[in-house]
């Protein structure tokens, strides 16, 4: 019978150290699982792999096999090949006995832009899994009596052993008797049929700062879900909504106005009142030849910095509007304005402005 040459198998040089065999077995081991490899060789493929790993890994069979060969270790169908592959992939995953930090939560508040602004307190309504008080979180009718569980042992997991021609195969599964948690109850909590968490709805006082804008979240710390077996909470994630205002925009931590002037304001220039977000009106100056969509600036009116000192700006856009319709007053002047205001040539441009206040009467 040939021998096996063990390195060859692993594709590692004989002087390879252990962190190269062991690199060389995990990623073969993946390739060639039956779990993962339907090819009809795999299984074979597998079950050298795995051979080779076992005798090079170990440093005193390794010195048997170097000096010998591999008439001293005969044939390894016997192997716990299941036992290697979880060593380094790990079986089915266990479920938690210890205490089980409950899940985070997320909800969305909708606010007004007055409330964004100036900060303001909600109360919001959050649906919830929290501890059963009747059962302390336990799971047991109070004065009943707990018991290791019968079925998996305590450990809160059952396993299956599947024997096939390559050798056995390990199935682990959460307990289907205790669910994982590894003991059992003789009288479960009526409430929360031996849960230990109900389903409630807990009012939530949530805190919104100055300058809150649209798409922020807030964090409220545990005032999540309940944990499981003593866990501690989840957190509650708020995430701002902002509606939409009739006057103002938001940009960033700057509040846009839109004001309607005429076309003589924004020719002349003027000084108008204008809203502001925390009420009084505000005096903005429109410089004379202003154009249509140029902003005018209004220092600190806007939102305050959530992170920093100090607030944005109000920026006032002019939206010059043409009139539909004239009075027989107002059509003359236009005509009047028409017959001297015509576009110029670029050296007569600096007197347009001089030309329409005389027109319109102005000084």
């Amino acid at each position: 019978m040939a021998k096996t040459d063990h390195y060859g198998v692993l594709g590692v040089a004989r002087g390879a150290s252990v962190e190269d065999i062991r690199g060389a077995y995990r990623k073969l081991a993946r390739q060639y699982h039956p779990d993962v490899n339907a090819s009809p060789d795999a299984a074979q493929r597998f079950k050298e792999v795995t051979q080779a790993y076992e005798i090079l890994s170990d440093p005193e069979k390794r010195q048997r096999y170097d000096m010998f060969g591999n008439g001293e270790f005969g044939d390894a169908a016997g192997f716990g090949i299941d036992d290697l592959f979880n060593t380094f992939f790990g079986g089915a995953r266990r479920r938690e006995r210890g205490p089980v930090r409950g899940a985070d939560l997320r909800l969305q508040v909708e606010l007004d832009l007055e409330e964004a602004v100036r900060g303001v307190e909600k109360t919001v309504v959050v649906p919830r899994q929290e501890t059963c008080a009747h059962c302390g979180g336990g799971g047991a009718e109070p004065g009943s009596k707990t018991s290791t569980c019968g079925t998996c042992g305590g450990r809160g997991e059952v396993r299956q052993v599947q024997q096939s021609l390559f050798g056995r195969f390990v199935t682990v599964g959460t307990c289907p008797r205790c669910g994982g948690a590894g003991r059992t109850v003789d009288q479960p909590c009526k409430e929360c049929r031996g849960e230990g968490r109900i389903q409630a709805e807990r009012k939530v006082r949530v805190n919104i700062p100055a300058g809150i804008d649209d798409g922020q979240q807030l964090r409220v710390s545990a005032e999540g879900e309940s944990g499981m077996r003593g866990g501690p909470p989840g957190d509650l994630y708020v995430l701002i909504r902002l509606r939409d205002h009739k006057l103002f925009r938001r940009e960033g931590d700057d509040l846009i106005h839109i004001l309607r002037v005429t076309p003589a304001q924004a020719a002349l220039g003027d000084e108008v009142a204008v809203p502001t977000i925390d009420g009084p009106l505000a005096k903005v100056k429109i410089p004379a030849g202003s154009q249509h969509g140029q902003a005018v600036r209004v220092r600190g009116k806007g939102a305050p910095r959530v992170h920093a000192s100090g607030r944005g700006d109000q920026l006032v856009y002019l939206d010059v509007v043409i009139p539909r319709s004239l009075s027989k007053e107002e059509r003359a002047l236009y005509q009047k304005l028409r017959s001297v205001s015509g576009v110029g040539e670029e050296d007569e441009g600096a007197d347009v402005l001089g030309r329409i206040k005389d027109a319109l009467g102005g000084s």
